[in-house]
């Protein structure tokens, strides 16, 4: 009797799904722009279950037809410019029946999209599904829109400016115990997790005044007795598998069968301990800090000031509480996710960079040695965020009305329909040759694709760094809701290269004379190729192993 009901549910669903996707082509087609029709949209039920799948069928099938491979989340890394080269235009539409996406490499719309303001005056907003995913712990500056979060800027934006000598100086800090650890342990390979694990201790420090001496992240995780061990310990876990804790709750992945979901539960739920522990903390010390002076706190750091705009200290004069307590915990997870792992995997593709173009390394290192560190070494960060940047995609939607958007050169502009989600395609626009080709270069001699730091330098007779085309080069963001992290960021990659390179030189290990420079240098191009998007653009494989040795 089953088989019946079943059948004309499927029936009924298919000709909704029939139908939605009719009325979504209609939306489309009268505008002229590109489109290919997709089966789904990247939501994070089919990001766990169907593109496993679709990866399957294109890699034993072959398939090469932009329909397939726009179905992948990391399409963006493998193709860069390439579809938007094939199609003729900076623009197209994937539409699927629940939602349709305008992909975007032109940027005078990736401008207006992400700096503009809709209708009623407010900038656009994130899509739904972002805000859900990033609120996993509260609501914070990422997910909310408009005065609630103009409120939560005002809260965090300050100190994280206030912070940055701070974070100068416990960058440094970090890269010394690093240096110190591989002089004592010649042997030792440095990898994507020594990096974040040097970040992780920046941030703890200049946001929530904990001191976490460096040590490889596997030495540290392994001590879970330890109340650091076991912080990083469900961190690392939290951040390798943090999808599985959007779609169900830790309770429920803490009871299935399988052991990383199990883990990945029990990271959330320690997460939030360890959360609500540092906020009962902070509050205490803020009350005996209350007691013992009138005046207020001129060196307090993010934890303090999301703490005190909850108002749930003692003696705290706020009428209203600004944050509530879930707030306090999602603004520290996010500054906690930003501060470390977006960071620490951009200063290690930095790292693999050099080590595949030492000529760069040397220059970086002669730089260093004539300046004692007070030039400006942000080439190298700029052009590795060119290439690798830590998020593919800024996203926003269009509200209830249409609006038009402008288009880059003579372009004539486009109004879109509501319900459009964009997606600011990153890596499109940092290697669109309209913008990226040199003066007096074709688009071969530039060689967009490649790591040339110099591109950045100033031109002769002038002492001005290259500045991109607006709108061509956004790994912050850009506008009002730009990172606020990004003088943290710029400040600590500086100091991390300074720290490294003016004491030691980094090199591909030979695996005892068995592997060539040229042979390490193609795996690790070819390893880089493949990156995917988890909470950062990371590897998916073994990068090739890379070494410390003292400058010579």
């Amino acid at each position: 009797m089953l088989a019946p009901l079943f059948l004309t549910i499927a029936l009924l669903f298919m000709g909704y799904t029939c139908y939605s996707l009719h009325a979504q082509l209609c939306k489309v087609r009268p505008l002229g722009i590109p489109y290919f029709v997709v089966p789904f949209y990247p939501s994070p039920f089919p990001m766990i279950f169907l593109l496993p799948f679709v990866k399957l069928l294109i890699k034993v099938f072959g398939l090469t037809h932009p329909q397939f491979f726009l179905m992948t989340l990391d399409w963006q890394v493998r193709q860069r410019y390439e579809i938007y080269r094939l199609i003729g235009s900076d623009i197209f539409f994937t539409v699927s029946p629940w939602k349709v996406v305008l992909h975007v490499a032109d940027p005078d719309m990736a401008v207006e999209v992400l700096a503009g303001k809709g209708q009623n005056g407010e900038l656009y907003s994130r899509p739904e599904i972002v805000s859900r995913m990033m609120g996993l712990f509260g609501e914070n500056v990422l997910t909310v829109e408009g005065a609630v979060w103009r409120g939560h800027r005002k809260i965090t934006a300050p100190v994280i400016g206030k912070s940055l000598s701070v974070v100068w100086e416990e960058a440094l800090t970090q890269i010394q115990q690093m240096i110190q650890y591989y002089d004592k342990h010649e042997a030792i390979n440095t990898s994507y997790r020594d990096f974040c694990r040097a970040t992780l201790g920046v941030i703890a420090h200049a946001g929530f005044s904990k001191v976490m001496e460096w040590c490889p992240l596997t030495t540290a995780i392994a001590n879970e007795k330890d109340d650091e061990g076991s912080y990083q310990k469900c961190l690392h876990v939290l951040c390798e598998n943090f999808i599985w804790t959007v779609i169900a709750p830790s309770w429920l992945l803490e009871m299935l069968p399988f052991k990383a979901l199990r883990e990945a539960g029990g990271a959330a739920r320690n997460f939030r301990f360890f959360m609500n522990e540092w906020f009962e903390e902070r509050k205490v010390k803020i009350e005996l800090d209350n007691k013992a002076t009138l005046k207020p706190s001129s060196t307090a750091d993010l934890m303090e000031s999301l703490v005190k705009s909850s108002g749930l200290d003692k003696g705290s004069t706020l009428e209203t509480p600004l944050l509530s307590k879930s707030e306090v915990i999602g603004n520290a997870f996010i500054f906690i996710l930003a501060g470390h792992d977006t960071t620490g995997h951009t200063i290690a593709n930095a790292i693999y960079f050099l080590a595949m173009y030492p000529e760069y390394q040397v220059k970086l290192q002669e730089e260093i040695d004539s300046i004692l560190g007070d030039s400006d070494h942000n080439q190298t960060s700029f052009e590795t965020l060119r290439l690798i940047p830590a998020l593919i995609t800024a996203t926003r939607q269009i509200g209830p009305t249409p609006r038009t958007f402008p288009r880059a050169g003579s372009q004539r502009p486009v109004t879109l329909p509501p319900g459009i989600e964009f997606w600011i395609q990153i890596i499109g626009l940092s290697h669109n040759p309209k913008y990226w080709t040199q003066p007096g270069k074709t688009e071969a001699e530039s060689a967009i694709s490649e790591f040339r730091p110099e591109r950045w330098l100033p031109k002769s007779g002038d002492n001005t760094m290259f500045k991109p085309y607006n709108g061509s080069y956004i790994p912050f963001s850009i506008g009002a809701r730009g990172c606020i992290g990004k003088k943290f960021a710029h400040v600590e990659f500086t100091a991390v290269m300074l720290g490294l390179f003016r004491e030691m030189s980094v090199e591909f290990d030979s695996c005892g004379g068995r592997k060539t420079f040229d042979e390490a240098r193609l795996e690790c191009s070819a390893q880089m190729s493949k990156f995917e998007m988890k909470l950062s653009l990371q590897p998916t494989g073994e990068m090739p192993g890379i070494k410390w040795v003292r400058r010579r």
